[in-house]
């Protein structure tokens, strides 16, 4: 009997999530600082989209480094 291959690796799939939110949050909470009309513009949103992206960054770094198979 053959062993099933396995083609993709699913312990990196969450980090690789969590990356692309916190890049997403990072780029939507500069342009809310920096763009003049924008409608949340000086309500602190964007300074917090910018933070939570940052934090979400990190640990999808931490875990796509620290998940590796062994």
């Amino acid at each position: 009997m053959e062993k099933p291959v396995n083609t993709s690796n699913n312990n990196k799939m969450h980090g690789l999530i969590l990356g692309v939110l916190g890049i997403i949050l990072t780029i939507v909470g500069v342009a809310i600082i920096t763009v003049r009309g924008m409608p949340f513009r000086g309500s602190g949103l964007g300074t917090v989209s910018v933070l939570v992206g940052i934090v979400l960054l990190i640990i999808g770094a931490l875990r796509l480094f620290y998940k590796q198979p062994k």
